[in-house]
């Protein structure tokens, strides 16, 4: 009789312990969405389905990748005027200009060709992309 008991107890202490590492894992599942969707940047990242960038995002990058190769630190890139390409193998062709003000107060524009590589991960990120070719030309 008290072989059986202990058996019982014994069976039973299994079934809770597999039921706290259920708990456990569930917790860490859980644990794991909850990161992935506070670093993704938001709901819109999270539920997309297109993970492709945009044009507007290839040219944001492309704004990242051509300001520290302007000299003036007075810079200012028009949001709207710019011609955007795509190759195959996400290479993104951004053509555009910037403006920055000289030091006796003139306006200098420089013309800039970007070819972008994007490899993948947060489209926001610049790690995300690859430099592939940068061409200016100052009018």
């Amino acid at each position: 009789m008290t072989q059986t008991y202990l058996k019982e107890k014994h069976l039973k202490k299994k079934r809770a312990m597999k039921g706290v590492y259920a708990i456990v894992i569930a917790g860490l599942i859980f644990i794991f969405i909850m990161a992935k969707f506070a670093t993704s940047g938001g709901v819109s990242e999270v539920l997309s389905f297109s993970k492709a960038p945009t044009a507007e995002d290839a040219y944001k990058m492309a704004t990242e990748f051509v300001t520290p190769t302007i000299r003036n630190s007075n810079i200012s890139f028009p949001d709207d005027k710019y011609q955007f390409g795509k190759k195959a193998d996400s290479i993104f062709i951004i053509k555009s200009y910037v403006l920055s003000k000289g030091s006796k107060g003139e306006m200098n524009r420089t013309n800039f060709e970007v070819l972008l590589k994007y490899n993948g991960g947060p489209k926001y990120l610049k790690k995300s992309w690859a430099l592939v070719d940068i061409n200016e030309s100052s009018e």
